[in-house]
């Protein structure tokens, strides 16, 4: 499979729809932002900040990791029914644990905000996310499965274009807690109008799998446990930033609106690996040449790409960050540090992680993950306290790299010794 080749079966399989909708996402994600800088002070969207990161390394969790066994089991799956009842299997059970969840953050809330008290009521509202998240994703996850991407670019249109107006409307009416409030609840919303509308819930569903629903638990745990600890490494610095320096939701703040323009050219990886994830779990285990062969075609695309984002945030960084208002003009080269990690994760990160998962290999990646916990709790310790917001962004950054690197290792370990 040449270039040429691997860029007509990415259009074959709708690739371009669902590009078009992840941009469409980050646009509304960027409006998001822009929403909360004009219409809450910097100190309030600091708080909002903080509360929102708090949830970040637990929202891969949701469900208990169980909608990551119905990515992987539904891609091998033969039949749409059998399809179907995975999706009714884990949309019961998920919803559980994901309550379960929602509980422990409004239990732990006191505690996580004990630094920054005003952040309670927001992390208490934004928990709520876990279970509306999780809905909405298994049903984005089932409709992948039926290879239905354009259907899939849509419902994340859909969800995008209401939930930019309801942040909007609520926001100029209640403020933060407007914005929070659409936050939480328009994913449900979106979500339980696409499983009426395609008629998703089975009553007695009378297909049984050929594997134990304790291996799918299984998969999808030690999946989500890589998904927590990796989120970590983009959430462990805030949060410090947060209980390191006295008085620091504007540095929150700054920091926040800083690594949302570089991070949001992750998606690009993201729109490869949400296209071709069920093609490349099938030939897992048949096919491995072929899979070797995909990576090297990414790399072919992405080492322009990659390039092309750092020179672009080299030159117009200090541009770039007037457009999130008068409060945020300090320019500490924040946005050029960060585009160094993406780069890493471009090219190395994404696509790598997301390829041993769909080779089954979910406890690789939590195993990378933790690693690289450990070493950003450490590093960034010891940097923020002597270089503040800087110190933090050089330290993500740095590990964006070396977790890229990690499993570059592994991928090249299933080459060499995996047999298929």
């Amino acid at each position: 499979m040449n270039l040429k080749e691997f860029i007509a079966n990415f259009r074959a399989r709708k690739g371009v729809s669902i590009f078009f909708a992840s941009i469409i996402e980050k646009i509304g994600g960027f409006l998001l932002v822009l929403i909360v800088t004009h219409f809450v002070s910097k100190g309030e969207f600091g708080f909002i900040t903080y509360a929102n990161t708090s949830l970040t390394f637990i929202i891969p969790f949701i469900g208990f990791g169980i909608h990551q066994g119905l990515v992987r089991y539904g891609s091998l799956a033969n039949s749409q029914l059998e399809k179907k009842y995975l999706f009714n299997i884990t949309l019961k059970k998920g919803l559980i644990y994901s309550s379960i969840l929602m509980a422990i953050m409004v239990l732990l809330s006191p505690l996580i905000s004990r630094n920054l008290e005003a952040s309670k009521p927001y992390i208490i509202i934004l928990s709520i996310q876990l279970v509306s998240l999780f809905v909405l994703e298994i049903v984005k996850i089932y409709i992948r499965l039926v290879n239905l991407n354009k259907l899939y670019a849509k419902v994340a249109i859909t969800n995008t274009v209401v939930l930019v107006l309801a942040a909007f409307l609520l926001a100029l009416k209640f403020e933060g807690i407007g914005y929070v409030l659409s936050l939480s609840f328009v994913p449900l919303f979106v979500a339980m109008y696409y499983i009426i509308k395609l008629k998703l819930l089975v009553k007695k569903p009378v297909f049984k799998p050929n594997f134990k629903l304790k291996e799918f638990l299984s998969y999808g745990m030690f999946s989500s446990l890589g998904g927590v600890l990796s989120q970590l490494l983009y959430a462990v610095d805030i949060l410090l930033i947060g209980n390191l320096i006295t008085d620091s939701e504007s540095l929150v703040a700054q920091y926040k609106v800083s690594n949302i323009l570089p991070f949001s050219f992750l998606f690009l990886a993201l729109v490869f690996m949400k296209t071709d994830f069920v093609k490349l779990a099938n030939k897992s285990k048949t096919d491995k040449t072929f899979i070797k062969i995909y990576y090297y075609n990414y790399l072919k695309i992405f080492s322009v790409v990659s390039v092309g984002i750092v020179i672009f945030f080299f030159i117009f960084s200090r541009y770039l960050i007037l457009l999130f208002g008068s409060a945020y003009t300090e320019d500490n080269n924040l946005m050029f540090i960060f585009s160094m990690g993406v780069m890493g994760a471009l090219l190395f990160r994404i696509p790598l992680g997301n390829i041993l998962s769909a080779i089954g290999w979910p406890k690789i990646n939590a195993l990378n993950s933790l690693v690289i916990l450990l070493l950003n709790i450490s590093f960034s310790y010891v940097f923020i306290i002597k270089y503040g917001i800087v110190g933090a962004a050089v330290v993500t950054a740095t590990l964006m790299w070396v977790s890229g690197f990690l499993s570059l290792f592994a991928f090249w370990w299933y080459l060499k010794n995996d047999k298929t």
